[in-house]
């Protein structure tokens, strides 16, 4: 059991590259990468791992994809939804589950499968909490909490002068900080995932794209994160 690392993210990129690669449909390479971040819950449970957060769909998503493609992926996510109510897959394995980002983008039956789902997996049971990026941008995560601070200053709720990291940590969607981040599909860069949050996260990143990536890859990202002497800026 790797104690030391108890929170992981992962950007899961490599989709639509997995498709054109293997001359398969772009829905059979999502339906792929789906498998795969089942496969990844199971090894965190493996090792140890206590928080697992993956960015499934990003803010940008909505204005640089196609309508068939948004449409598509809306499909298989309320698909894998219903999959997730009617099987015991993660009540067995204690998973926690909440969804996070601009929700109120998405369409209305995905959105209320997405509450059943929180409300049937609810935080925490002591087994491993997985949060979902949905229409998230790392950006917009910081203008949402920086809106809802002025807010709460603006009605005496909070004092700007005496305003610490850990209470404006309060207005995030997450406040947990990933000890390790993982990309897949061979690009090293965050794209703007948790930017608050991976200041001193560990970057492993993987050439492999979403679908390829093998437990021996998570074994290795695990691995290098074992190797590394953590300082937090001492």
């Amino acid at each position: 059991m790797h104690k030391t690392l108890s929170s992981l993210a992962i950007i899961p990129d490599g989709n639509r590259r997995y498709a054109q690669k293997n001359n398969i449909a772009v829905e059979q390479a999502y339906l792929a990468g789906f498998r795969k971040s089942e496969d990844v819950i199971h090894w965190c449970g493996d090792s140890g791992i206590k928080t697992l957060t993956y960015w499934a769909l990003s803010l940008d998503n909505f204005s640089k994809r196609s309508s068939d493609e948004l449409s598509l992926l809306f499909r298989l996510m309320k698909s894998h939804a219903q999959r997730v109510l009617d099987s015991k897959v993660y009540k067995d394995n204690e998973v926690t589950v909440k969804f996070f980002g601009k929700r109120e983008l998405l369409p209305d039956e995905l959105n209320r499968m997405f509450a059943k789902v929180e409300d049937m997996y609810p935080e925490r049971r002591g087994g491993l909490a997985l949060n979902m990026g949905i229409a998230y941008s790392g950006r917009d995560e910081l203008l949402n909490a920086a809106q809802r601070l002025a807010a709460d200053i603006a009605s005496d709720k909070v004092r700007a002068n005496s305003l610490t990291e850990s209470e404006f940590e309060k207005y995030l969607y997450l406040r947990e900080s990933p000890d390790l981040l993982i990309r897949t599909g061979d690009s090293h860069r965050l794209s703007g995932m948790m930017p608050w949050q991976t200041v001193y996260s560990e970057l492993f990143f993987s050439p492999k794209l979403w679908p390829e990536f093998s437990k021996a890859d998570f074994e290795d990202a695990v691995a290098f994160y074992d190797s590394t002497d953590r300082k937090f800026g001492k």
